[in-house]
């Protein structure tokens, strides 16, 4: 209540600020067209630098500091100078320095002037074109002045920042890799973690250039008149320059490689006590804020700031900052014409993704695509049919091409499963599926359970850190990544058409409240699916069946077909074993389909076999089973089994293998497997889609409980029309649907993919 009634109380000041700086900008606007033809001087070309120490009674500092920079200038090839700027120390700093370090130059002030303008004498004063302004608290590493220089071979860069590190034991304030955003009108700032990608890419935007730990270029920095003395004597003088570098267009990046430790506020606790240091650094955040950012950033703020105070900022440090605002306009007023935005500026620091792909040089091309597979699930053997589809067909273009995987996993039991992708992927990186964010107030939207923030964050990291050649989306719901990628070919795989599985759940419901709700349940998916499939490059269906579902919605020049295969090695063709009482079903329950096809195997199938042969066992195999389905093994004849470590030795124990699926759609991985195995099946007419099934030569097709039931009895009593179907089956699957052929055809079309995208990757 405190926070709202601030607010009330302030709101017709915030009103006036509001016009103030209004009126401030159409003065700037007018003032812009005059100052229109004049243009920064391009800048000093050179690697050498100055490296400037600002000290202050520091000498027990100086001590560490010097020794360890010494070394890394005497590393590094240039002319470089030392140069220690003191702010009119009392101590033995001076003497101590020229009888200790001759050859270090010393510019020594009359007084304190604090920091801002101790470092822009510095500046004014360094002989190099490029200038390192080094805090007498930091210690840096005998590498570090390199990776700090590499970039200015970029004229457009304007300041590089070293990684700061802090003492063991201390938490680390500090990084480097310095951010910002807006929240309720307050400027938060921040310094990140150290990612990946500030190694990989080296030159990484950051917000601000720390003002004691990065390097400068000189004549930009003294075009921009140095650090304001707005910000007189410290703080917010870095963040500051850094931005008026940007809004011009000028680069200011981390150079992770090159890292510094920093002995935090060892001068400045000396100077202010921590109540005068949370006053001035909030003042100078109003300052810095009020001073740079653009009209439509700034109404927000001045709207709800006051929300913030006595949370974020005091009272008191805000009425202060108010008394230089004159002084704020003014220097807002001699700004040139910005060239970036404040959202492109914020964005960049803190989602650099953007940035890098317009900075980074495209691949060149090479023989090995490198692949990156987005997936709903994580590719594995054993628990999952689609998840057996990926693995097998990454393990084949994997021997060809680098594959990198990103994938959803559930928990503890799925990702112990990772260790078999990455047995065969360049790279396998795994994100637990919680909390996700929805997409729309629509009653059922079928995709966004896997709209989650930690995995769009993971995606986005794996980006700024490499280039890759193709993008491949393992379920149509990983479509909702798309917008991260926008240079390279996007291919989709529908492992099943959504919207058509829906169909099929509406045909067999009997109740007309929830046949209602299917069907608009199916009417939202094809929406969604229509939209995701306009977001890639090509969609991949597993039948024709299934791309013929998708024609009449996607051009058919996106569409392919690469069907689900099987492993005809790893299943051992054995036409001759088998129960003769034993019916086999196979199914991971965490898919719909295979629950409603038990429970009607269960309650319209089964029974009739009991009525004829009493004698038949029913073994139900497949992972988490819920309740409904592990209450079946309390009959006498049914056996549930979870999940098996060798699903091979449940074909080999089946004498038929029964699929009565009346939902979804896809091939049936499990069909392609009895076959492989040898075993005889009796399966409905959805279930053999796409599969090359053909009643009476190679399975039994039923659809009618009775018929269905009546076939399998049949196979039961006659092994020799089992041998017979198991034969043919072996034979269909291993001329149509062997992994090998499959994996070449899924290589052949990432490498056409690249080539009629024109991205590189495959050479000529």
């Amino acid at each position: 209540m405190k926070r709202i009634f601030l607010w009330i109380l302030l709101l017709p000041l915030q009103v006036a600020l509001i016009l103030v700086f209004l009126s401030c900008d159409l003065v700037h606007a007018l003032l812009s067209r005059l100052r229109a033809g004049l243009r920064p001087a391009d800048p000093v070309a050179g690697r050498d630098c100055t490296v400037v120490v600002l000290n202050w009674n520091g000498r027990p500092l100086l001590e560490e500091c010097l020794p360890a920079l010494v070394r890394a200038v005497e590393r590094s090839d240039g002319d470089h100078q030392i140069l220690v700027v003191d702010n009119g120390s009392s101590d033995d700093s001076v003497p101590w320095l020229r009888g200790r370090f001759p050859r270090v130059d010393v510019l020594a002030l009359p007084e304190n002037l604090g920091f801002v303008e101790g470092n822009n004498r510095g500046v004014e004063a360094a002989r190099n074109p490029i200038v390192v302004l080094l805090n007498n608290d930091m210690i840096v590493s005998e590498g570090f002045l390199d990776p700090l220089l590499d970039p200015f071979d970029d004229p457009e860069v304007f300041a590089v920042s070293s990684q700061i590190d802090f003492p063991e034991g201390r938490r680390r304030e500090e990084t480097g890799a310095t951010r910002g955003n807006f929240r309720l009108g307050f400027l938060h700032l921040a310094h990140g973690p150290i990612r990946n990608h500030h190694y990989t890419r080296k030159r990484v935007p950051v917000l601000w250039a720390g003002g004691g730990s990065s390097a400068f270029r000189r004549d930009r920095f003294l075009e921009l008149g140095g650090f304001s003395r707005i910000f007189s004597p410290c703080y917010f003088e870095d963040t500051d320059l850094s931005y008026r570098a940007w809004r011009r267009g000028w680069k200011v990046l981390l150079a992770a490689d090159s890292r510094v430790l920093h002995k935090h506020r060892s001068s400045t606790s000396v100077r202010f006590s921590e109540a005068e240091l949370a006053r001035v650094i909030e003042e100078r955040r109003l300052w810095y804020l009020w001073k740079n950012f653009q009209f439509r950033t700034l109404l927000p703020h001045l709207l709800l700031f006051p929300l913030n105070l006595t949370k974020w900022a005091p009272p008191g440090a805000y009425f202060r900052a108010l008394r230089r605002l004159p002084q704020v306009l003014a220097a807002r007023l001699g700004e040139p014409r910005r060239r970036h935005r404040d959202r492109q500026i914020l964005g960049w620091a803190s989602h650099p993704l953007p940035f890098l792909r317009a900075e980074q040089p495209p691949r060149r091309p090479s023989s090995r695509l490198r692949i990156l597979v987005v997936s709903a699930y994580l590719p594995h053997l054993g628990t999952h049919g689609g998840a057996g589809r990926v693995f097998q067909l990454l393990k084949r273009v994997a021997a060809k091409h680098d594959v990198t995987v990103l994938a959803f996993v559930e928990d503890d039991r799925d990702e112990s499963f990772a260790d078999q992708a990455r047995a065969v992927c360049r790279r396998v990186e795994t994100v637990r599926r919680r909390s996700f964010e929805p997409l729309s107030p629509f009653p059922y939207e079928p995709f966004e359970e896997f709209n989650v923030a930690a995995f769009r964050e993971r995606l986005e990291e794996l980006l700024c850190e490499e280039d890759y050649d193709v993008a491949h989306f393992e379920w149509t719901q990983m479509a909702l990544y798309s917008d991260l990628f926008d240079s390279i070919p996007r291919l989709m795989t529908e492992i099943e058409v959504n919207y058509a599985a829906h169909q099929t759940m509406v045909r067999v419901e009997d109740r007309l409240f929830r046949k209602i709700r299917l069907h608009y349940n199916a009417l939202q998916t094809l929406y969604r699916e229509v939209e995701m499939c306009r977001r890639v490059d090509r969609v991949i269906c597993v039948t024709e069946e299934d791309r013929s579902y998708l024609e009449g919605y996607v051009p058919a020049t996106k569409l392919e077909v690469v069907n689900t295969g099987v492993d005809t090695t790893y299943f051992h063709f054995d036409p001759e074993g088998g129960d003769p009482d034993a019916l086999v079903f196979v199914g991971a329950f965490r898919h719909s389909p295979n629950l409603d096809a038990m429970r009607f195997f269960h309650s319209r199938i089964f029974p009739r076999i009991l009525a004829e042969k009493p004698t038949t066992q029913l073994y139900v195999v497949g992972s988490s089973p819920p309740p409904e389905i592990e209450a079946l093994g309390e009959h006498p004849n049914i056996t549930v089994t979870g999940f098996v470590e060798d699903i091979r030795d449940y074909y080999r124990l089946a004498r038929v293998v029964v699929v009565p699926l009346r939902t979804g759609v896809g091939i049936r991985g499990k069909i392609l497997e009895g076959w492989a195995a040898g075993r005889a099946m009796v399966a409905t007419s959805l279930a053999c889609q796409g599969i090359r099934a053909a009643h009476g030569e190679n399975i039994m097709i039923a659809d009618d409980p009775e018929e269905f039931a009546l076939w399998t009895l049949a196979l039961l009593r006659n092994p020799d029309v089992c041998r017979r179907l198991a034969s043919r089956g072996r034979e269909t699957a291993e001329r149509h649907f062997e992994w090998d052929l499959l994996g070449d055809r899924m290589a052949r079309l990432y490498e056409r993919a690249v080539r009629e995208h024109g991205t590189g990757g495959v050479a000529n």
